[in-house]
């Protein structure tokens, strides 16, 4: 078995019993990437599917709070509920944007919210890749994307009260994330680390042999 989170390697240990090594699902460097020309707004962004687990009710009480230009991209069964919370004006949902537009979306952000607990989390890769540093839960596999101080930091409590307390955190220390070096930090999860990993994986397997 060979897994895509060291989270998950955990979980397989524990039903399982079984030992799982790790290689990372590539981020698309080809279409997200750190682009100097893009400048940086004044919003934060949230993008995903709009389902219950990605907790973006979290994210729209916390904004709601702080009263901050939110960004929400992303489609799904939870939209109308979703907006029904919102009671800032400076919250906008988006719904679907193509790649390009995201990327300019990610690039432009002061900083990408990552509230809920995921296997991996590639929205938080994407955002890092562009030179956005993410604000996340520590949980899931976000605890193995975010380096705390150098591409983004964390929270500790999924509770509205606790995620703009982390805003408030990031937008003190703000002018240290650099872009250029925050989008370094996505380097590990490039399809050439993903191929050399998995070729890894691929190289240790042992062909089975029959016994008729």
């Amino acid at each position: 078995i060979v897994t895509l989170s060291h989270f998950i390697a955990g979980k397989i240990r524990e039903r399982y019993g079984r030992e799982a090594p790790v290689v990372y699902p590539p981020v698309d460097s080809s279409r997200f990437f750190f682009d100097p020309a893009v400048p940086k707004g004044d919003y934060f962004l949230a993008a995903g599917r709009l389902m219950h687990y990605k907790r973006f009710d979290l994210v729209i009480d916390a904004f709601n709070m702080l009263g901050l230009p939110l960004k929400i991209v992303g489609t799904g069964g939870e939209a109308a509920r979703l907006r029904s919370r919102i009671r800032s004006p400076k919250i906008e949902m988006l719904g679907f944007v193509p790649d390009r537009d995201l990327r300019r979306l990610y690039a432009g952000a002061r900083a990408f919210v990552f509230p809920q607990v995921e296997d991996f989390g590639l929205v938080g890769v994407e955002a890092i890749a562009c030179g956005t540093p993410v604000i996340a839960f520590r949980g899931g596999g976000a605890a193995e994307i975010v380096t705390e101080g150098e591409t983004g930091i964390f929270f500790d409590v999924q509770s509205p009260e606790c995620l703009a307390d982390a805003v408030r955190r990031f937008a003190a220390s703000e002018g240290r994330f650099d872009p250029a070096r925050v989008a370094c930090g996505a380097r590990r999860f490039f399809p050439e680390a993903f191929s050399r990993a998995f070729l890894g994986q691929l190289a240790l397997i042992r062909p089975i042999r029959y016994i008729s």
